[in-house]
């Protein structure tokens, strides 16, 4: 004979194919990967390099002194870029995340009053600049929601050529700043793993091509898709 158990009166029971309430699965969610790729294009900033003179020794007599024979003026023009990011999820809402970009942005030297009496010139020559560097992101995400602003912040490497490829420069970075990422959906499928993304990041560049001067503090300004990899089950805010 099959004992038979009594039901505990306070534990409801289901109808076989009734419907789930929304709250038994609340506990929960699936969100759409621990792995991310973005490709982005967007704007780098430009920048001073100083001033300074060319000088030559007088022959006065008694004493002779340096006289400048023309002044120069030096910068880097704001130029496109393309870059790629490659994002791992580090905890709930912290991804590192390590990236490079490409721009070809113009070196520009103005060359003025000449001692004699030669017109003013500019000279431009192309540079190929080329950026990868690693860094920190904290994301402010919400079920449901699909904006996830963030903040960032990192260093990497510089890598400076001239036209010719007869000058080549390395420096370094910092940087450091914000944006923002809005999934194509919410739903299901493909669609929910697409993200469009924006960033502003604040950027300081030290050694590369340098003349009198370092170049200061910059920005970098980018947007575009993000790919969403992987998945994983996290809890709910």
């Amino acid at each position: 004979m099959t004992p038979a158990w009594a039901q505990d009166p306070q534990a409801p029971v289901s109808e076989p194919g009734a419907a789930s309430s929304p709250s038994d699965n609340a506990i929960s969610e699936v969100r759409p990967g621990w792995l991310e790729v973005s490709v982005l294009g967007g704007l780098f900033g430009g920048g001073d390099l100083g001033d300074g003179k060319a000088e030559m020794l007088t022959n006065q007599i008694p004493t002779s002194g340096m006289t400048a024979l023309f002044t120069t003026s030096a910068r880097i023009e704001a130029a496109p870029l393309i870059e790629a990011r490659v994002g791992v999820r580090l905890g709930r809402n912290v991804w590192g995340e390590g990236g490079g970009s490409y721009a070809r942005p113009d070196f520009t030297v103005d060359i003025a009053s000449d001692i004699e009496g030669a017109p003013d010139v500019t000279a431009i020559s192309k540079l190929t600049q080329v950026t990868v560097d690693g860094s920190l992101q904290y994301r402010w995400t919400r079920s449901g929601r699909r904006l996830a602003p963030f903040v960032m912040a990192g260093a990497g490497y510089l890598r400076q050529l001239d036209d010719t490829r007869a000058t080549a420069e390395t420096g370094w970075l910092a940087q450091g700043g914000g944006g923002v990422l809005m999934r194509l959906s919410t739903g299901s499928g493909f669609m929910r793993r697409l993200a469009i993304r924006g960033d502003v990041r604040a950027i300081w560049l030290r050694d590369g091509i340098v003349l009198n001067a370092q170049r200061g503090a910059t920005f970098m300004a980018s947007a575009g898709m993000t790919l969403h990899l992987g998945g994983g089950i996290y809890p709910v805010p």
